[in-house]
C-alpha cells in the first residue's frame, strides 16, 4: 500500500490517547505507511496548552512524543488565514433568534484548509458538529433544533459555500480506526478476548469523547470483518 495523509483534530487524538489506543496509529505507519497530519492549531490544542494543565499533561505528553517519533507530523504550512476564512463561513450558516450559531473552532477550521492546501481528502474527527457539518448538514440543523428548542433558519449562500469547500472529503472517527485495526488483525494480541477488547476500547472512545453511541458501537460490532 502506497502511502496515505489523514489530517487529524484534536478531539480524535485525545480520545485514541486517553483510551490507551495511541499504539493503533503507530500500528498503521508501520503496517500500512499511514502519514498522519495535524496543523498548527490541532497541535495547540492537544499538546502545547494541554502540557501547561495537571490535568491533561500526561496525554500531551504522549503525543508529543508521537510527534518525536514521526507517527504525527505537524504540517509546516500556516493556514491561519484560510482557517479563519472557513470559520468565518461555517459559523455563519445557522442562526438562532437572528443569531449566528458556532459550529467550528480553529482547530477543526485549520483542518479544513489545510486539506484544500495539500490535497489531501481524509479527515480523523471525533468533534460532532463540524463532522456533521461535512457530513449532513441538515441532520445537523435538525439536530440543533431539538437540544436548543427553537428553530433555525440558515443561510444558504454560507452553506453552498461551505459544501464546496469541503466536497470530497472523506470523514471518519476514532472509533472507525479501531474497526478497521481490528479487521486488520491489529487485536490479536489480546489473545482470546479480541472482541471484548474492541468492544471495551469502543466504550471507551464514546467516554473520552468520541462522538458515537450504544447504538453505533453494536452496529459496528455486528459489521466488522473476521481478522485477517
Amino acid at each position: 500500500m502506497g502511502q496515505q495523509a489523514i489530517i487529524c483534530d484534536a478531539s480524535s487524538l485525545i480520545s485514541l490517547t486517553d483510551s490507551g489506543f495511541l499504539w493503533v496509529l503507530y500500528n498503521f505507519k508501520k503496517r500500512n505507511n499511514i502519514f498522519f497530519m495535524v496543523p498548527q492549531k490541532v497541535k495547540y490544542e492537544c499538546i502545547t496548552r494541554p502540557l501547561g494543565i495537571k490535568k491533561y499533561a500526561m496525554h500531551a505528553i504522549r503525543l508529543q512524543d508521537a510527534v518525536n517519533d514521526e507517527i504525527i507530523n505537524v504540517a509546516d504550512l500556516n493556514v491561519e488565514k484560510e482557517g479563519i476564512e472557513v470559520m468565518e463561513i461555517a459559523n455563519n450558516i445557522f442562526f438562532s433568534k437572528g443569531k449566528p450559531i458556532h459550529l467550528v473552532d480553529a482547530g477543526e477550521a485549520e483542518m479544513i484548509a489545510l486539506t484544500k492546501k495539500l490535497g489531501i481528502e481524509n479527515l480523523l474527527i471525533d468533534e460532532r458538529n463540524t463532522r456533521m457539518l461535512i457530513e449532513n448538514p441538515e441532520d445537523l440543523k435538525k439536530q440543533q433544533e431539538r437540544e436548543l428548542k427553537v428553530s433555525i433558519t440558515y443561510n444558504k449562500k454560507n452553506l453552498e459555500i461551505f459544501k464546496n469547500i469541503v466536497k470530497n472529503l472523506f470523514v471518519f472517527r476514532s472509533s472507525e480506526v479501531l474497526g478497521i485495526a481490528y479487521e486488520k488483525g491489529m487485536f490479536n494480541k489480546f489473545q482470546g478476548i479480541e472482541k471484548q477488547a474492541l468492544e471495551a476500547g469502543l466504550n471507551s472512545l464514546k467516554f473520552n469523547g468520541c462522538s458515537i453511541s450504544f447504538e453505533e458501537v453494536g452496529k459496528l460490532m455486528y459489521n466488522l470483518k473476521n481478522p485477517k
